[in-house]
């Protein structure tokens, strides 16, 4: 028995690594087709396939081609696909092996179309995505607005699924104590009694994040001990390092950059925010939560399905300046309101956990095995 991985980018095996196994631990052969940019584990049979995420591009036919003649001469039992450009030339590459049994899964994580999305998005990729339903067997989502989309819009997949994302090693993370936390606090150089605000995200245009520096200042004056974290690279950080220092808040805003000790950074914070535009069901949010920190978060999809305004974090609305401040501030004067909201996330957290997530998707493998 055979099962084939696809996605545009290998970043996607670290999702897929516990599912890999899974297959491995029932004697299946596991294959991988993706762009290989960067290293992949837990197959037997690794195949370069150059998907672009640009739909029009060329590299595409050739990445149809390619994929369909390794979908000949292998003959695969299922397949399981991610990514939005790598899933269409997955699906449209498979229509024959169908046919002939193949069974194809794909998880969608957080689809283009939204509330909120700006029209090309449902010009280009809602009536593909609907299109390529019809050549999938189970279509999985990971948050509640993109399953009652599929669901309300008659998505023609044979099944469609929903699943609490792809799953976090709880194992992993840990609420730190006091001295713990004064001791990473004394690495970054941030004080045991400042209030760390703590954003995990790429520098891309739909994080947003110029809307908490746009903020940050007002904070910092309502809130003199207010510190703000933000880690991650990207194509915007240094127009933000610039605006920062423009501004004169480097001596509470500060870029740490790629970190490897992320879970540690969030733990001695007192809370995540995040103004993203658009989100499938983020890992920084759940990991947030497993170490027991609130988070602050603008309402949208995928970040209203991991946090309940008032007990776990505060939503706002994009945009909402006003909203935003008054909620770090609430948060900022009520180490009570932490706790609580501490404990909350700990409980909440274990939703999501890598064991449950593992349970979900075996039994829809199992349908099709």
């Amino acid at each position: 028995m055979k099962v084939l991985f696809t996605s545009h980018t290998a970043n996607f095996c670290k999702f897929n690594r516990p599912f890999m196994r899974w297959f491995k631990e029932q004697g299946w052969q596991v294959d991988y087709a993706c762009a290989c940019e960067e290293e992949v584990y837990d197959y037997d049979n690794l195949y370069k396939i150059s998907f672009s995420r640009v739909p029009w591009s060329r590299d595409n036919i050739t990445a149809y081609r390619e994929l369909k003649r390794l979908l000949d001469e292998n003959h695969y039992d299922i397949i399981h696909t991610h990514t939005p450009m790598g899933s269409v030339v997955t699906r449209l590459a498979a229509r024959q092996s169908r046919k002939k049994g193949t069974k194809v899964i794909y998880t969608a994580h957080g689809l283009h179309f939204f509330k909120g999305a700006p029209m090309k998005n449902w010009l280009l990729y809602y009536p593909m995505e609907k299109l390529m339903a019809r050549y999938t067997d189970c279509l999985v989502l990971i948050n509640e607005e993109d399953y009652r989309t599929c669901i309300n819009r008659h998505f023609k997949a044979g099944r469609i699924e929903k699943i609490d994302g792809v799953g976090v090693n709880l194992d992993r993370f840990e609420v730190l104590a006091q001295e713990a936390k004064n001791e990473v606090r004394g690495k970054l150089g941030v004080g045991q009694t400042d209030f760390v605000m703590v954003c995990v995200a790429e520098f891309i245009p739909r994080k947003n994040q110029i809307f908490l520096l746009e903020n940050a200042k007002r904070l910092h004056e309502s809130i003199p001990n207010m510190r703000l974290l933000m880690l991650g690279k990207g194509e915007l950080l240094e127009e933000y390092q610039k605006k920062v220092q423009d501004e004169k808040m480097d001596d509470y805003v500060s870029f740490l950059g790629y970190r490897s000790d992320v879970n540690e950074i969030c733990a001695a914070s007192d809370v995540l925010v995040s103004s993203s535009f658009q989100e499938g069901l983020p890992m920084n949010i759940i990991e947030a939560m497993a170490v027991g920190i609130p988070v602050i978060c603008s309402d949208i999809r995928g970040q209203r399905d991991l946090i309940q305004d008032g007990r776990n974090g505060f939503l706002f609305c994009l945009g909402d300046n006003e909203t935003y401040c008054k909620r770090v501030e609430e948060l900022a004067q009520s180490r009570q309101l932490q706790l609580d909201m501490q404990q909350h996330n700990l409980e909440d957290v274990k939703k999501y956990s890598l064991d449950r997530a593992i349970e979900k998707m075996s039994e829809i493998y199992r349908r099709y095995m």
